[in-house]
């Protein structure tokens, strides 16, 4: 199943623009839980320690397995993050412009700290973009489609009508799955507007490290398509800052 509505050249999947909405990239693992994580973690710190210095933790309610607790390892002037725990890894960008310098990075990270810890199988590998494009003041609501195409039937519910919206779609590729998410949000000061785009592409079956680099092209190959399919041409001017 797919929802996207256009084809795209290479020309158009190669194209870098100057003026992404990215707000997030994050790339995780998941593995079954390994309890020497946190009580050997000072070996990940003294090789990170360098490019990621600022060190701390944070507290994440876990749905199956109650609060988890994670290991937050920073570098602000790069905008980039690792997030370690006895069952998760996670690189994430909040600063991007190429994804051959983030493909690297997991790359370099993940086989770091799966060769370390000894993770032999990963029971969920996932890719994930969050986007805010920012739609300008307008009196007319029905102007949010001259940037975003979301997905909702505006045929059957007037888009002039509706103050906020949140959508959710899980799609099966051939070999992974899709959940995207569009949302909506109040008016910021000044009458503009918030559209999210969460692209999150994952796979549950188990890999191995060694599989990371051809997931990560086929992840990103597939997000690329769905968030071109999703943004009109006028706001793809935007982003190339026309």
């Amino acid at each position: 199943m797919t929802l996207v509505t256009e084809s795209f050249s290479k020309e158009a999947l190669a194209e870098v623009f100057a003026r992404p909405p990215l707000r997030e990239v994050a790339f995780e693992i998941r593995f079954a839980p390994r309890l020497r994580v946190n009580a050997e973690l000072w070996k990940i710190q003294d090789e990170v320690v360098n490019e990621y210095p600022n060190v701390g933790t944070e507290s994440v309610l876990q749905p199956a397995s109650g609060m988890l607790t994670v290991n937050v390892f920073q570098n602000p002037v790069a905008a980039r993050v690792l997030k370690i725990s006895q069952e998760n890894f996670v690189v994430a960008f909040t600063k991007y412009s190429r994804f051959e310098d983030f493909k690297e990075e997991v790359i370099a990270r993940a086989n770091q700290f799966c060769s370390k810890f000894e993770v032999s199988s990963l029971l969920r590998v996932g890719l994930r973009y969050v986007n805010n494009i920012l739609i300008p003041a307008t009196e007319k609501r029905s102007d949010l489609l001259r940037f975003v195409r979301p997905l909702i039937d505006f045929e059957r519910v007037s888009i002039d009508s509706v103050d906020q919206f949140v959508t959710e779609v899980r799609l099966t590729q051939k070999n992974h799955l899709i959940t995207m998410r569009g949302a909506l949000l109040a008016p910021l000061e000044g009458g503009r507007r918030v559209y999210v785009l969460d692209i999150d592409c994952h796979t549950q079956e188990a890999h191995t490290a060694v599989e990371i680099p051809e997931l990560l092209d086929i992840f990103h190959e597939s997000a690329q398509i769905f968030f071109l399919d999703h943004v009109t041409e006028e706001y793809k001017n935007i982003m190339r800052g026309k």
